[in-house]
């Protein structure tokens, strides 16, 4: 990437940087591998890695965890590959197989039984019991989760202890799973185990990770100045036989002049660094925070889910505090040990409820034993910001067996999609064009992607109310309902790992993720902040105090080797760029490589909806997003062949069949003062599939006083034309099919049918035959 200070002309020859230009020197060319070897290579690279893998054993305390990388496309086979391996290579050892979601672990895990190994799956309590319908696996799974949030010993405070147990113990489908008959073989789960300790003694000997995880290891805290300036209720001054002891209430003391020492040198822009407490002292405050732990009264399993949940609320109000205000002192603490003059994890922000303490920070790795990390989009420089160390790493990247198509002027910002309803209006346009592009070509359906929230806003636009409906409730139905003919995802963790729109043709990507420029420094922060060499490079404020990105020149990768480049917004500093990457460019690849794009037998349709240049995505055609989109006319004749078959062009024709474009005779009228309404130049802006189907044809309805009109229809044939004109416009009295030019080149000669019910032509077979016993 290199600054530009001078903008160049853009495809279009306009000054400011409107949409792409040509550059001086074309995209790095990808290095595709091979479909016919994406196998063989992952084989022996995988081979390689479990038997290495599972022979070194778990990492030593405050050692990182030993990793071997495959970062190979989306759909090469890596899973699949990866589990037959393990049947074969691994077979009777303890392997733990983690995918994003309890759905994808169900289907790995049925993989691997077709494949004669033995597997079981681990649900969390909150998930649904499948041999019960409407119940969980665990009936308490509500107070267990916020037990978990403390940090207490779940089975001890709920499930049994000595005599104690749990009135459900006996039943319980979550208990069940972890009996010794129900825990043979490989065990699948959910990325999110990755941050609770095992439940049982299991153990596991290596874990594999399928798709990203890196994101749920990072922890992000807000704490409240007055609130973190407060004494501490929950500090003991007395001890256990209830004497009051001089060196708690002095330990109390300092910690609350340490608090208020540090609001008040971060207030006045100064690094709480230059404090003169000491690495030990800071710990010994995180001590003596944390030291609420030993008071927080745990539940027991025999007791009734009141009384549960009352110890619980006041667990709650003692440990969330003291976490979070033990995490300032040991980052603190960390800084001062890495020699550090500055602090980028610890910072004072002013938000919606006033000045509050930020802390950023990654989570310790809970479990040790070496991991397997199956990821198209592993990053080894975050990888070892949490605390995993890669022994190697396998790089494949396949072609896509697609025609790409970008639009190179717009960004589609979740602002504009959010609150544009034109925007959405064009876009429900191009998804509608598409789709019946889709069904009268290869007709193995459309996916949309977008954000989750510009989701919600085109399921509303189309009349769809989820008042009332949890927010996991509205995704399902957004997920399993088609609209405008189409399927919909979004990106993020959704997008990983499914199988589910493989078959599709087409795929939209709408607009990117794009984190805010606060949200992306503090990954930043959280992951690289504080180091002891070097310091992040973070934006600073512009005139009107909002944080901007700098626009820099990122070539696109063409299929055809031309030199083209955009300016688009990145963030300069080249760790959190690394974020950036994987939360914006490589979250919409991710989206569209679920339709499989590198084992298609057939080409599919990849639109990009942004501007922005998607890595391993050579792009075939660049355009504008003016001649993108359909115009007022063309997604009129749209809706009418979508909704009806046909289109007719006279002014009610127009209210009748397109009622979403043209609302009443008036907006018909003032159309035609600007634009006239030509069937021909109607076709010329459709695709080739749609416009090798259509038909003109001149039909005149029998009822009094009709007049003649051209309407357009999509049929077959002329004769099916005809035919179905009157299905769908009821009795004609004429009925005239144009000259029309087929895919072929050959011309078909005009077809009518005249008021006393006969055809008439010259095309092949008989000149003359009945319409009403054709129809």
């Amino acid at each position: 990437m290199t600054n530009t200070t001078l903008l160049p002309r853009d495809l279009a020859g306009r000054f400011g940087g409107f949409g792409a230009f040509q550059a001086k020197t074309p995209a790095p060319t990808t290095m595709f591998t091979k479909l016919s070897r994406a196998e063989p290579n992952l084989r022996l690279a995988l081979t390689s890695a479990i038997e290495h893998l599972v022979e070194i054993g778990d990492a030593s305390e405050g050692a990182p965890v030993p990793a071997m990388v495959i970062t190979a496309s989306p759909g090469a086979g890596k899973s699949r590959v990866a589990r037959e391996l393990l049947g074969h290579l691994a077979g009777n050892k303890r392997i733990v197989f983690h995918a994003p979601t309890l759905a994808l672990s169900e289907e790995a895990a049925e993989h691997a039984q077709e494949l004669e190994g033995k597997v079981h799956i681990i649900r969390g309590r909150a998930a649904p019991d499948p041999t019960t319908s409407d119940e969980k696996m665990c009936r308490k799974y509500q107070l267990v989760e916020r037990a978990i949030r403390l940090g207490l010993n779940i089975r001890e405070s709920f499930c049994e202890q000595g005599d104690a147990r749990c009135p459900h113990a006996d039943s319980c489908a979550y208990l069940n799973q972890f009996a010794d008959s129900n825990t043979v073989g490989h065990r699948y789960m959910a990325t999110s185990y990755l941050g609770f300790p095992d439940a049982d003694q299991y153990g596991g000997i290596l874990r594999v990770i399928d798709e990203t995880f890196w994101a749920q290891q990072l922890s992000f805290v807000t704490i409240g100045i007055d609130a973190f300036r407060l004494p501490r209720t929950f500090v003991r001054h007395y001890s256990q036989r209830g004497r009051k002891e001089d060196w708690r209430v002095e330990a109390h003391a300092e910690l609350l002049t340490a608090a208020h020492n540090l609001i008040e040198t971060m207030m006045l822009g100064q690094s709480p660094l230059e404090l003169s407490y000491t690495e030990e002292e800071y710990r010994a405050f995180a001590r003596l925070e944390y030291s609420a732990q030993a008071d927080v009264p745990a539940p027991e399993p025999d007791q009734t889910d009141a009384q549960q949940s009352r110890l619980l609320a006041r667990g709650e109000d003692l440990l969330r505090n003291a976490s979070w205000y033990a995490a300032v002192w040991t980052g603190l603490a960390d800084a001062k040990q890495r020699m550090r003059t500055t602090t980028e994890r610890l910072r004072l922000v002013n938000g919606p409820s006033g000045y509050a303490l930020s802390v950023c920070r990654v989570r310790p790795q809970r479990h040790k034993q070496p991991m397997l990390i199956l990821d198209a989009d592993a990053d080894l420089e975050i990888l070892d910001a949490l605390g995993i160390e890669a022994h190697r790493s396998t790089n494949m990247v396949l072609r896509a067996h697609a025609d790409v198509v970008q639009i190179h002027d717009r960004r589609m910002t979740l602002g504009s999609l959010n609150k544009g309803p034109e925007l959405r209006e064009d876009w429900r346009r191009v998804i509608r064009r598409e789709v019946l592009a889709d069904q009268m070509g290869q007709g193995g359906g459309v996916l949309v992607g977008c954000s989750r929230k510009v989701a919600l806003r085109f399921f509303e636009d189309a009349g769809h109310n989820f008042s009332g409906l949890r927010d996991e409730e509205v995704s399902q139905w957004m997920l399993n309902t088609p609209l405008h003919g189409a399927h919909w995802l979004w990106y993020g963790g959704r997008a990983l790992g499914t199988n589910r729109y493989r078959d599709c043709s087409t795929v939209i990507a709408i607009g990117r993720e794009e984190l805010p420029v606060e949200a992306l420094e503090d990954y930043g922060r959280a992951l690289w902040g504080d180091r002891e060499d070097a310091d992040l490079e973070f934006i600073r404020p512009d005139a009107r105090g909002q944080l901007r990105l700098p626009e820099v020149e990122v070539p696109y990768e063409m299929s055809d080797g031309s030199a083209v480049a955009v300016q688009i917004p990145c963030h300069p500093d080249p760790l959190i760029r690394r974020v950036q990457l994987q939360t914006r460019e490589l979250a919409t690849r991710q989206l569209v490589e679920r339709l499989r794009l590198a084992r298609s037998e057939t080409r599919k349709r990849v639109i990009l909806g942004c501007n922005i240049p998607i890595p391993g995505l050579p792009v075939d055609e660049l355009v504008s997003w003016q001649e993108f989109r359909p115009t007022r006319l063309a997604a009129a004749l749209i809706d009418g062949l979508t909704d009806k078959g046909g289109l007719r062009l006279s002014g009610s024709g127009l209210v009748e069949d397109a009622p979403a474009l043209f609302t009443s005779l008036d907006a018909v009228k003032a159309y035609r003062k600007r634009c006239r309404i030509e069937a021909a130049d109607m076709l010329s802006s459709l695709p080739a599939q749609i416009r090798d189907q259509l038909h003109i044809i001149e039909l005149q309805q029998a009822r009094p006083y009709a007049r003649s009109c051209t309407a357009l229809i999509k049929a077959d044939s002329a004769l099916d034309a005809l035919r179905r004109a009157e299905e769908i416009w009821g009795p004609l009295s004429t009925c005239t099919c144009a000259e029309v030019l087929r895919p072929t080149g050959r011309k078909t000669a005009p077809i009518q049918a005249v008021p006393n019910g006969y055809i008439t032509g010259t095309g092949q077979g008989q000149s003359r035959q009945n319409l009403r016993s054709i129809m």
